[in-house]
This record gives C-alpha cells, sequence and structure tokens, in this order.
C-alpha cells in the first residue's frame, strides 16, 4: 500500500504544505513560537536533502513527520494538530500539479510561436491537403501551420481556465470534516498563493475532479496533436515526399540504408497512445470510489503526472520539428500537375461565369475527369483567389499569423505572471 516512490513527485510540495499549516497553527496560539520556529526551520533543511526514505514508511506524509520527531524530539509531533494527511495531499498535488500546467502552457506558447512563425514563413509554400487520404485541394503548408496554432490556442485557453479550478486551496479541511483547531483557511491559502479556497470540506480532501479535468483536456490536445502528426509522417513517405525534416528527427534502419525513418513522430505518437491508456486508468481508478478519501486515488495519481510528462516533452518535440520543415517544391508540382486538385474550384467559377446550377457544373467537371482530363486552374491562383477568412489565401494567413503572434505576447505574459507569484510565494515560505 506504499506510496512511497509516486510520492517523490510531491516532496517539496508536502513540505511547503506544512510549513504553512506550521505558520497558521502559530498564527492561532495552538503551536508555541519556539516550536513552530525549530519546525519549520526542519522542514527547510529536509526540504534541501535528497528524498530517500526507507521501506517503513507508508508515505511522504508519515516520513517527514517521522524525520521531525527524530531530529526535534516530541514537539515535532506537533505537526499532526488540525492537520489529516488527506487535506494535505491534496493541497501538495495541486501545488504540483498548477506548476505543471504552467509549464505545459509554457510549452504550447513556445510551439504556438514556432507554429505561427512558420505560417508566415510558408504562406505561400503550395501543399496538397487531403481529405479521406485523398488528394482534395490545394493549399499550404502556412495553412496547416495555423490549424495546429487554433488548436493549439484553443487547448491554451481551456488549460488556463482549468488552472483557476486547480489553483484554489484545500487545506484546512482535515480528514473529510474540518477540524477543531480554528484555523483561517483563506490566509493559509493566501501564503500559498492560491486563488481562494475549495470551501466545502468533503470535496477538499475527497475529490480529484480538478486532476481529471486537467489530465482530460491535455490528453485531448494530445489526440488531437496526434493526427496532426500523422499528416507530416504521410508527407514524408517518399511516395509524396511533400515535405523535409532536419536529420536530427530521423532514424536510419539498422539494415536498410535507404531508409529515413520519423524516430521522434513514431515514439510521441505512441506516447499519446500510453496517455490516453492513463487517462483510462484514472476513470477507472476514480468511477467506483464513493465521494470521500480511499487510497483509489492515491493509486491515481501517477497516471496525472505521466500525462503531463508526456504532453511537456512530446509539445517540445513538435516544435523543435517544425522549425527545420520544408516543403519540396519540385515533388508538389508534379502531383498538382497529376491530380485535378482544383476541379472543385474550377466548377465554382463555372456555375458562377455561366450562371448554371452548381450541382450541373459539378456533373460536367466529373464527366471531363472520367474522360481523362484534369480539369482545373492554376492552384496558386486558386488560393490566392479566396478571400474567405481563414482561407490559405496568403495574405490572410500572414495576417492571421502576425495578429495572433501579438495575442501570443499577452498570454506568454500572463504565464510568466503566475509562474512568479508561485515561485514568490513558494521561495518566501521556504525562507529564502
Amino acid at each position: 500500500i506504499s506510496s512511497l516512490i509516486d510520492d517523490s513527485e510531491i516532496y517539496r510540495e508536502t513540505i511547503l504544505t506544512l510549513i504553512a499549516h506550521v505558520n497558521e497553527l502559530n498564527k492561532v496560539g495552538a503551536l508555541p513560537s519556539n516550536d513552530a520556529e525549530a519546525i519549520i526551520n526542519t522542514l527547510r533543511s529536509l526540504a534541501k536533502e535528497p528524498y530517500k526514505p526507507s521501506d517503513e514508511y507508508e508515505d511522504v506524509h508519515e516520513y517527514i513527520e517521522a524525520m521531525l520527531i527524530q531530529r526535534l524530539g516530541n514537539s515535532g509531533g506537533w505537526i499532526g494538530l488540525g492537520r489529516s494527511r488527506n487535506d494535505h495531499v491534496a493541497t501538495a498535488l495541486r501545488l504540483r500539479l498548477r506548476r505543471l500546467i504552467i509549464e505545459i502552457a509554457s510549452s504550447i506558447i513556445e510551439l504556438r510561436r514556432v507554429a505561427l512563425n512558420k505560417a508566415i514563413e510558408t504562406a505561400d509554400a503550395v501543399i496538397i491537403g487531403t481529405t479521406h487520404r485523398q488528394p482534395a485541394q490545394a493549399t499550404t503548408l502556412g495553412h496547416y501551420m495555423l490549424y495546429l496554432d487554433e488548436l493549439s490556442r484553443d487547448f491554451l485557453t481551456n488549460l488556463l481556465s482549468i488552472y483557476e479550478t486547480v489553483n484554489k486551496s484545500p487545506l484546512g479541511s482535515g480528514p473529510l470534516a474540518g477540524t477543531m483547531v480554528k484555523l483561517n483557511r483563506v490566509r493559509e491559502a493566501e501564503e500559498l498563493t492560491f486563488n481562494g479556497i475549495v470551501e466545502n470540506t468533503a470535496y477538499a480532501t475527497g475529490s480529484r475532479y480538478f486532476m481529471l479535468a486537467a489530465a482530460s483536456i491535455t490528453v485531448s490536445y494530445l489526440v488531437e496533436l496526434g493526427r496532426f502528426i500523422n499528416n507530416i509522417e504521410m508527407w514524408l513517405m517518399p511516395q509524396l515526399n511533400y515535405v523535409t525534416l532536419e536529420p536530427s528527427h530521423l532514424a536510419t534502419s539498422s539494415i536498410m540504408p535507404h531508409k529515413r525513418n520519423p524516430a521522434t513522430l513514431e515514439v510521441f505518437r505512441a506516447r499519446i497512445g500510453e496517455a490516453v491508456g492513463h487517462l483510462t486508468s484514472m476513470y477507472s481508478i476514480e468511477r467506483p470510489v464513493e465521494a470521500g478519501y480511499q487510497l483509489d486515488l492515491q493509486e491515481e495519481t501517477r497516471h496525472a503526472w505521466l500525462i503531463m510528462r508526456i504532453a511537456i516533452d512530446g509539445v517540445g518535440i513538435i516544435a523543435d520539428l517544425l522549425r527545420g520543415i520544408k516543403v519540396n517544391e519540385e515533388r508538389v508540382k508534379e502531383d498538382l500537375a497529376k491530380y485535378p486538385v482544383t476541379a472543385a474550384e474550377y466548377a465554382e467559377l463555372m456555375s458562377m461565369s455561366r450562371g448554371i446550377p452548381f450541382r450541373d457544373a459539378h456533373r460536367e467537371v466529373a464527366v471531363m475527369i472520367k474522360e481523362g482530363k484534369n480539369p482545373g486552374i492554376n492552384p496558386v491562383e486558386a488560393i490566392r483567389g479566396k478571400e474567405v477568412l481563414g482561407s490559405p489565401n496568403p495574405s490572410i494567413v500572414i495576417e492571421s499569423a502576425k495578429a495572433r503572434l501579438i495575442e501570443l505576447s499577452s498570454i506568454e505574459t500572463r504565464v510568466k505572471e503566475l509562474e512568479v507569484r508561485v515561485n514568490k510565494a513558494e521561495a518566501e515560505l521556504m525562507g529564502g
């Protein structure tokens, strides 16, 4: 039943929680100042030491309390007053999760910056877009970069919204129904720079909605990002050869020297599958548990950390890959001449210029294709002729990308401010 290994993820956060708790015990007169000072100094020393508990302890909470008693004698036992592992672990989890959310948000901001700059760079780099894995319409790599940015923008918006849910304090809730110690929960929350408290004490200790919400939206994003990976891998196939990547993302075969395998994409895509599995485990673990703390919940936690790490590492990989992606223009031109990917635009122009219903024009073009003809218009003209917002028209792509870069700058400022607040509060608690 031990969670010692998993608890290494929240060792520092557990100490931060205990320091805030001891401060509050002292402020309400429940703990003598000299004992409070000794406990806090010892906790700060423990935070600087490696986390290497022996197997005799059940979890990080028991380990830290034992270390306090070992070093301070009976006065170390004050740490148990007005607290439960239930409210303290919930607090530590939220402290750790909010840092991971900030880290993911920062990595998404960088990915968006790379994608938007690449959109400007490749706004007129024609590529053949597909639906049903069939050649569909002429578009640009810049247009696809804005696809990735819009997906990432939605995720970032949702992630920062979930941050507000995570960034609330359960501290002082006790095991379920509070404590007899007159703790000021709002003051504790402010010391840990939480944005308020989780008010209901049973919900504060027994719910993991905040963790499920963060993990769920992250996995949803990873799944969509995986679909984008499939496009890149498809474009890399020698049969298409629409794009090239930096060699650092490719690997040759152990026996076939002609191979250029997209190694980083393949491994990340596999890990996205792992993330889906971890999220399914979280749902499966939590589903049968009633609204109160049970050890099932500690088994859920490791899956959340693994999901977050997969996201942080994977987003960094994709950002690095996109910096070096280039369109093989000559190869794309070959297929533009081969497939009637501007047939739809040709039919639309026919309908408008001749004043005939689109279905009549569509039928005429279909007959031409059936007869082996390749009806269409110049792909570049087709792309530039589209003035609808969100189209691959290079001027629209560039204008949109530049506007989003300005918007991204303000979001980055907000995320950095969150990080500064967290760093400042935690440094003060640690005495630094």
